[in-house]
This record gives structure tokens, C-alpha cells and sequence, in this order.
């Protein structure tokens, strides 16, 4: 593929609405859409020709993932500028891809996938690269704000003085705070994503089913009462939630008697990802009061 050819390949993208550049395999830019330069601010008419692909990303000169791949995809290259944040692009042949926050994009800067990939010419030669760019803020976003509450939730239930601890979609337990630990004598380092919770409870037994499984399950109040018999019923406090109370054996040096509830964990759509559920030792009252 010639010169020409490549520039031409470039003007048929010019209509896409997504933000794309083409540079030619002496890096210089022979392509900048539309697109991209109203998302980056600069005009194309300031880069082309140029060597300056760098000026919509960063505020001083350093290579952007175009660059890298034009001299054919250096993991060295990308491990220094991009600090394993990349990979391989699932639909281009020795491309690769990446995110990152860019501060100077829009009034509070924003999040962007971007992807790199070689153009050969007839022989096989890399004459070129082309990149394209998603604003992908509205979806980081979110995930920033699911892992910040997913840390609020860890931090909230280790630091509670309440036993408490957590299953996900898959009975797998997620988090078990150190008052659980000093409850039942079971570290978390033995049950996180186990999902053999009950063994913390029922060692003696060949297999139980604890209230926070049961909950994930999605069981009916005639299953419950299969399991806890009349110890177990509908909260009052928490809707979805059941509670109840039982003698524990195997807790302390004569058995424990606890007060445990357990309650549902939705997603946004309201389906029940997972389960919480708190113990209360009761050993100091009689069980029916």
C-alpha cells in the first residue's frame, strides 16, 4: 500500500463518528477525524503532517499506543507507558488495547478505551497504524462506584462488633469479620470463597444448609421450616430476610445459643446477588425468652 493509498484508506473513515487517527509508519499523522477533534479539541488541521499525536493526550511528548504498534507492538514499550494496563485486541491481529482517564478531556476530563492496530501493505509490511477511542466514562464510573461501595460494605461488616458474614450469588462466602471469627473459632482465611460456610456451625454433621444459603437459594417458608423446624420465620425488620435461633454444640466450652437473621443482597435489576447474615449470642438467656 502506497503513500497515497493509505492517505486515501484514512478519508473514507472521515464521516465515522468515531474518534479515530491514522499515522504512517514514520509516525507521522496523516489522518485525524472529525470526531477526535471535537472530542480532544484539536483541530486537524494543527496535527497533520506532524509527529504531534501526542498533544491530545498528554501534556507533554511521549508516544501513544499508535506509535508502539507502528514499530510492531514492543510489550517492553507498552509495559512502560502503560504499566499493565493493556492487552491484546480481541478483533485486530497484533493490535492492542487499553483505558485511562484523561483530565484534560471535557470540563472534568473522562475515561477512554482506545485501540491500535497495524495497516499492512500488500507484502505484509506494517505501513501504518490506525487508532480508534470510546468514551467509556459512564460505564467506569459505574464500576468505580461498585467497587467503592463493595469496599464500604467490607469495611462496614469488619468493623462491626456484630458476627457477621456474607455469601454471594454462589453460596461462596465473600467476607467474614473477626467477630464471626472469635464466635465460631473459624478464621476467614478458611471459608472465604468456600462454599462450605456450614462447616463453621455444623462440623459434626456430613452437610447443613445455613439461613444465608437458604436466602440465595430463593427458598419457600416450608423449605426453611424442612431445616430449622419452628425456629426460624419471616423478619419483621428486613423484608426477604428470615431469622432464627439455635443451640450451637461445638461454640465455646458448653455450646452457644445464637440468634441469627439473615437478609437478601439485590443488584440494580432487584435480583438477589448473594446474602447477609449476623449472629447473636443468646447463651446468657434461657431459649425461650
Amino acid at each position: 500500500m502506497t503513500d497515497a493509498a493509505l492517505t486515501d484508506a484514512a478519508r473514507i473513515l472521515d464521516g465515522s463518528p468515531v474518534p479515530t487517527f491514522v499515522i504512517d509508519s514514520s509516525h507521522v499523522i496523516v489522518y485525524w477525524n472529525e470526531a477526535l477533534a471535537r472530542m480532544s479539541g484539536v483541530p486537524a488541521a494543527e496535527v497533520l503532517g506532524t509527529h504531534h499525536q501526542w498533544r491530545a493526550f498528554y501534556p507533554f511528548h511521549r508516544p501513544v499506543m499508535a506509535d508502539i504498534v507502528v514499530d510492531g507492538g514492543s510489550e517492553f514499550l507498552l509495559e512502560k507507558f502503560y504499566h499493565g494496563n493493556y492487552r491484546r485486541a480481541e478483533h485486530a491481529v497484533d493490535g492492542w488495547e487499553s483505558e485511562a482517564f484523561f483530565p484534560t478531556f471535557g470540563e472534568e476530563g473522562c475515561w477512554l478505551a482506545f485501540s491500535a492496530a497495524p495497516i499492512r501493505n500488500a507484502d505484509g509490511e506494517i505501513v501504518g497504524c490506525v487508532e480508534t477511542l470510546q468514551d467509556v466514562s459512564e460505564r467506569m464510573e459505574a464500576d468505580i462506584s461498585r467497587r467503592q461501595a463493595q469496599r464500604q460494605l467490607a469495611e462496614i461488616v469488619s468493623g462491626s462488633p456484630v458476627a457477621t458474614f456474607v455469601l454471594d450469588e454462589n453460596c461462596r462466602a465473600t467476607h467474614w469479620n473477626r467477630a464471626c471469627e472469635t464466635l465460631t473459632g473459624v478464621l476467614a482465611a478458611e471459608v472465604i470463597s468456600k462454599d462450605e460456610v456450614w462447616r463453621a456451625f455444623y462440623p459434626d454433621e456430613s452437610r447443613r444448609v445455613v439461613l444465608a444459603e437458604l436466602i440465595v437459594r430463593g427458598v419457600s417458608i416450608e423449605q426453611l421450616k424442612e431445616s430449622y423446624a419452628e425456629r426460624a420465620h419471616p423478619s419483621a425488620l428486613v423484608q426477604g430476610a428470615f431469622e432464627a435461633r439455635d443451640f450451637f454444640p461445638a461454640f465455646g466450652e458448653s455450646g452457644k445459643w445464637l440468634h441469627f437473621m439473615a437478609a437478601p443482597l439485590h443488584d440494580i435489576r432487584g435480583n438477589v446477588v448473594g446474602a447477609i447474615e449476623t449472629l447473636v449470642d443468646l447463651s446468657d438467656r434461657a431459649p425461650g425468652k
